[in-house]
């Protein structure tokens, strides 16, 4: 791995394979980095060869992973999710290297077990960084990163017109204003979720103002502009004779809308919220794509109030959950 500073890192590779019996012989932990639409394919692939006694590490942790993985978790394996990812990181060659961040001066983590010292611990030493242990899950599954950051984005740039781009713009680099204003209200209704489960802890679910420490639009697109790491990064757009158009299939769009911003979105219908842009973003996603079934049913899992909510992440045992 090649750093944003130039430090270079090297590791040995002990085993490759798509064998799930050989991977989950013998290990602790199991890093998952698959995007949220291939995780419950790889849970039950994997969930004969999974016990008890392992611990699944989602990076990041967001996008539903406590809803993907229950044929995980139904065998008592714990659960465990970043808050965001350590690292930005690109593939440089596949199979070889990749590009990265620096890396961040933290991990916040959540937990669906009752290991949350020893695992810290662990994920300290792995990562040389400090781990913080958050007080429930529910502070990873509502952080205001990629479900807000990317859609408010791809929905400004988007919304206006379907015709083909001429060129593909850089998703950070050229932020607008218009990004701003709809990233900071959908940040203020995720912050309105957050205020009406007054029984969990979800102080560090930050608002984007804290968090980007910008007050006012300009501010804010002035501060995700200004950011060295992802300055390069182009929009997830793919090329036809008639110049740029979405890249439907790319994680911004799948993962982000289905998996995240919509999470999100049945979270504040359980409270009873009113949260039109929620609302607003989705509808225009679920237009463009015409993809009006839900990839995350959170009635599926019993979740249709603020107590459904609460005895979801701190009440039935999470491996006892159909």
């Amino acid at each position: 791995m090649t750093g944003f500073d130039g430090e270079t890192l090297t590791a040995d590779v002990n085993l490759t394979t798509s064998d799930a019996r050989a991977t989950f012989d013998s290990v602790d932990y199991i890093f998952v980095t698959l995007p949220s639409h291939a995780q419950s394919d790889f849970a039950k692939k994997v969930a004969p060869f999974v016990n008890d006694k392992m611990k699944f590490v989602m990076i990041p942790g967001f996008g539903g992973a406590e809803f993907l993985l229950q044929p995980i978790l139904q065998t008592g394996a714990k659960l465990f999710g970043f808050q965001r990812t350590p690292y930005v990181a690109r593939l440089t060659q596949y199979g070889k290297s990749v590009w990265f961040s620096r890396k961040k001066s933290n991990i916040l983590a959540g937990f669906l077990c009752d290991e949350i010292d020893a695992v810290r611990r662990d994920m300290e030493e792995l990562f040389d960084m400090p781990c913080t242990g958050l007080s429930n899950y529910l502070a990873v599954t509502l952080t205001p990163s990629n479900p807000v950051l990317h859609t408010s984005r791809l929905y400004s740039m988007m919304r206006a017109s379907e015709k083909p781009f001429e060129r593909n713009p850089l998703f950070y680099a050229q932020w607008d204003d218009t990004a701003s204003e709809i990233l900071f209200a959908l940040d203020g209704e995720v912050q309105a979720v957050c205020r009406a489960l007054p029984k969990f802890d979800l102080s560090r679910v930050l608002s984007l103002k804290v968090y980007y420490e910008s007050d006012t639009v300009p501010a804010l697109t002035k501060k995700i502009r200004s950011i060295p790491s992802l300055n390069k990064i182009l929009s997830p757009m793919k090329i036809s004779p008639e110049g740029w158009l979405p890249d439907f299939d790319n994680r911004y769009f799948k993962c982000d809308f289905e998996y995240g911003l919509d999470i999100l979105l049945q979270f504040a219908e359980a409270l009873n919220l009113n949260s039109p842009t929620m609302h607003e973003v989705m509808n225009w996603y679920r237009r463009r794509t015409k993809n009006f079934v839900r990839a995350v049913n959170l009635a599926d899992f019993g979740i249709k109030s603020a107590q459904d909510i609460y005895d979801f992440y701190h009440g039935t045992k999470q491996s006892q959950r159909s």
